[in-house]
């Protein structure tokens, strides 16, 4: 694991282009489950038990790619897809032997800590950004579910290579509140995590279509719109609801959806509580376990929600 940042982009690209993906100890008990009763499941069991975890679905897209036939001739950039490729018995043979997140940070609580809300924060997307994409009648909704998803991807690689850095960010944030991420980011590794994302993107050689709806470049497009307004609010919900941030993600969200911003948090908060259901993956609270706010005063007041069982 690196103690100090390398000095390149390259470099940063060189150290990940061969990191080896752990998965969630939660999800390989999940698989070992499924497995026993391979004979019962068909592929949206196995879909929906890998969608909760960002590094599982990479690893099985980058192993895709990586066997790809001749004769495949577009790519294949969701998680149902890549199950057609590759089947159940192909998916069990390949990925219920992986090594678990929490082995690999066994030496570095906070990081496995780190690591568990970001892949939180990046389920909560992709589920907010599928709910936005189907009511927009996507062409697509899986897409841009997966790409959301995705979306954290070099911060988890941070986390699981650089646990020392990653930290250091977390707390210079903690301690200031008003730092926004990028600029945490530049101040301890020298570059925004954007920007090393859409390299290992390219090493990797992820589906183009992914690359491009990570690119918040092309925010100007309704679909890559969809993908950073759920990635921000998943972000921003990660330090309250009463970040100041939220309105301007809920009046882009009233944007995309020719709404109001009543029914664009509506929506965000109907799926916070959703995949708050589903907090014991990562073992930290949800974002609904705090009582959401009132955007209107008008708006009726929401019950508190109830304390979530694993």
């Amino acid at each position: 694991m690196l103690t100090s940042a390398p000095q390149t982009r390259s470099s940063w690209i060189s150290h990940w282009s061969t990191l080896d993906l752990p998965v969630l100890q939660y999800t390989l008990d999940q698989m070992q489950g499924l497995r026993a009763r391979s004979d019962e499941i068909g592929l949206r069991d196995l879909a929906s038990m890998i969608e909760h975890d960002a590094l599982l679905t990479q690893r099985m897209i980058r192993f895709l790619q990586d066997h790809r036939h001749a004769s495949q001739l577009t790519d294949v950039s969701t998680v149902d897809r890549v199950l057609l490729m590759v089947g159940i018995d192909g998916f069990f043979k390949e990925f219920a032997r992986v090594e678990s997140v929490e082995q690999r940070l066994a030496d570095h609580p906070s990081a496995r800590e780190g690591l568990r809300r970001v892949m939180a924060r990046n389920y909560f997307a992709s589920q907010l950004a599928a709910a936005i994409a189907d009511r927009r009648h996507d062409l697509d909704p899986l897409e841009t579910k997966t790409a959301s998803l995705l979306s954290g991807l070099a911060e988890m690689l941070l986390w699981l290579s650089a646990p020392q850095l990653a930290v250091t960010i977390m707390r210079n944030q903690i301690q200031n509140p008003d730092l926004r991420s990028r600029d945490a980011q530049i101040a301890v590794i020298g570059f925004p995590l954007i920007d090393l994302q859409l390299d290992i993107a390219q090493q990797w050689k992820l589906p183009t279509l992914l690359m491009h709806l990570m690119d918040e470049h092309r925010a100007d497009e309704p679909r890559v719109r969809t993908v950073t307004a759920a990635t921000a609010i998943a972000r921003h919900l990660g330090h309250g609801w009463d970040n100041p941030a939220l309105p301007d993600d809920y009046q882009v969200v009233a944007d995309l959806l020719n709404t109001d911003v009543d029914a664009a948090y509506q929506l965000v908060r109907d799926c916070a509580l959703r995949t708050g259901h589903h907090w014991q993956w990562y073992q930290c609270l949800p974002p609904i376990s705090q009582r959401p706010l009132i955007v209107i005063a008008s708006e009726p007041q929401p019950p508190e929600p109830q304390i979530l069982q694993a």
